[in-house]
């Protein structure tokens, strides 16, 4: 089967200074946006054999895989999902400003990809995964399943961009009245939303809006 991209509302429990990362990967149970469901044990076997000496978790911004920001180094599943605990490469300029973004709390959700050949129909018309093998999981800014979010965030600064600056800095970037609205309503899929409309050219992709942050002066 094809990569099969999931924003499954990742809580990112815990953030340090150094770039250390706790985050709950994928949550069980719950349908995403479109009706699909992870189910309870469905990465037993991939938690059981993961070996990050063997073969890396690539932690990813937005799944592009020419955006690496870290690696994921250890997996633990819960009654409720897998968290994993990982790295970000503060080392890279990427990194430190994804690092810098999730202490902001402008980027605070876990997406993960991964493969399934076991999977079954459910009546809404989504799908229900029973075994998933992990390809990577990412940092995104808006994801799909409602209960993947950043739980809590350890900062030694603290505060947090004023949504009015940012507003502002995402129009004199290119992004239109409407673009910056529908993000900061529904976040990315406000923009997936936007860009179906015809009277709209809406050309912004998430790596767009990555830069424009990231080029934030915090």
């Amino acid at each position: 089967m094809d990569l099969i991209v999931k924003e499954i509302p990742a809580s990112l429990e815990e953030i340090s200074d150094e770039g250390k990362v706790r985050a709950y990967l994928t949550t069980f149970g719950n349908k995403d946006q479109v009706g699909d469901v992870i189910a309870k044990n469905a990465l037993d076997q991939f938690v059981k054999d993961f070996d990050p000496d063997i073969e890396k978790l690539p932690m990813l911004f937005g799944h592009s895989t020419t955006q690496i920001v870290g690696e994921w180094k250890s997996l633990e599943v819960t009654d409720d999902g897998v968290i994993g605990e990982g790295e970000i490469y503060t080392e890279t300029s990427l990194g430190k400003d994804v690092h810098a973004l999730l202490k902001r709390k402008m980027l605070k959700a876990v997406s993960i990809g991964f493969k399934s050949n076991d999977y079954e129909s459910l009546s809404n018309g989504g799908r229900q995964f029973n075994e998933i093998q992990l390809r990577e999981a990412s940092v995104v800014l808006n994801p799909c399943n409602l209960n993947a979010e950043v739980l809590s965030i350890k900062s030694a600064e603290g505060d947090l961009i004023e949504p009015s600056k940012l507003k502002t800095v995402l129009k004199q970037s290119g992004m239109s009245r409407k673009e910056v609205e529908a993000l900061f309503a529904k976040g990315w899929s406000g923009l997936k939303e936007l860009r179906g409309d015809v009277s709209e050219e809406v050309e912004t992709k998430q790596e767009d809006i990555f830069n424009i942050l990231a080029a934030f002066k915090f």
